[in-house]
């Protein structure tokens, strides 16, 4: 494996068995947005072009972003001004800007006080939906009616349903439901089919993800599946596929899920994004967010 060697930053690809070696530091870094989980890392590695460095305690992700510019991920570990400056000078020996990116509020002003000239910019579309986490085991009130009304439907429509965490005894059924859902949904999106491929890695390496996981059934067979997991006081759903045609089985899954997984201590359930498609916006703003966290690109001049 080769490796790239410049102040002390000696960036390699990101791979699965890298997982063991990585997550200490996902586990440090208490950061509400999915971009900082193991999930949210792993899961698009590839799609990224992700690589790594290890240096002062602090992990360097490199990644190839959405416009195809390289950039950073903030350094995992407590905040120093000169783990920042050596992406900087990374970045000048190799005759690029030095951009970050995925960079949450906090981080971001943070950031932005030790430099700033720094040019800042988000986009609605990366914006990850949190979730209070009682709210949604509970769905009480005025304001969550229609779900519980297509709850109602779904249990009076299938009354032989139940919902199991993913273990090994299942783990193959649902692996095959997510692979029959992606048959029957197919979209012309590279970053949707790179989600399905590692949808299906995710189920097959549960233990080695550390992911958390729940299948729906109705009359015996695997009619939705979620998988996530636990970082801080927050519950991170990285899947979450249904059939559309078993009516309430969305809002069902989810609800079933945050009751399974939102052990004590858990104060918030991350959704992530909407990646700007419409029905997804409209579906996730109707389960009531309690905030929308903004990611940000920081490109930093000099």
């Amino acid at each position: 494996m080769t490796e790239k060697k410049v102040e002390n930053l000696n960036f390699r690809k990101l791979e699965l068995d890298d997982i063991d070696k990585l997550w200490p530091y996902f586990m440090r870094n208490l950061c509400r947005i999915c971009d900082c989980t193991i999930g949210g890392t792993f899961m698009w590695r590839d799609f990224f072009d992700t690589e790594y460095a290890i240096e002062g305690g602090h992990l360097y992700l490199k990644v190839t972003y959405l416009n195809k510019q390289t950039a950073f991920t903030p350094p995992r570990g407590d905040f120093q001004e000169e783990d920042i400056s050596k992406i900087i000078e990374y970045c000048k020996s190799e005759n690029i800007p030095p951009v970050l990116c995925a960079v949450s509020e906090s981080r971001m002003n943070e950031i932005k006080e030790r430099f700033p000239e720094a040019k800042v910019y988000s986009d609605r579309a990366w914006s990850d939906y949190l979730y209070s986490a009682d709210e949604i085991i509970n769905l009480a009130g005025r304001k969550f009616s229609g779900q519980r009304n297509h709850m109602n439907k779904f249990r009076k429509e299938y009354e032989d349903w139940s919902f199991k965490p993913i273990t090994e005894e299942n783990r193959a059924e649902v692996h095959s439901f997510f692979e029959e859902f992606d048959s029957e949904n197919v979209r012309e999106s590279a970053a949707y089919n790179e989600g399905n491929v590692k949808t299906l890695e995710v189920v097959d390496n549960m233990a080695k993800y550390r992911q958390i996981g729940g299948a729906l059934y109705v009359n015996g067979n695997v009619v939705g599946a979620s998988i996530g997991e636990i970082v801080g006081d927050t519950l991170f759903v990285h899947i979450e596929k249904s059939k559309k045609e078993i009516l309430g089985s969305y809002p069902m899954l989810m609800n079933q899920f945050a009751k399974a997984f939102a052990a004590e201590g858990v104060l918030y359930i991350n959704r992530e994004e909407d990646d700007g498609v419409e029905g997804l916006r409209t579906s996730k703003l109707s389960y009531h967010p309690v905030s929308l966290l903004d990611k940000y690109v920081i490109e930093i001049n000099g």
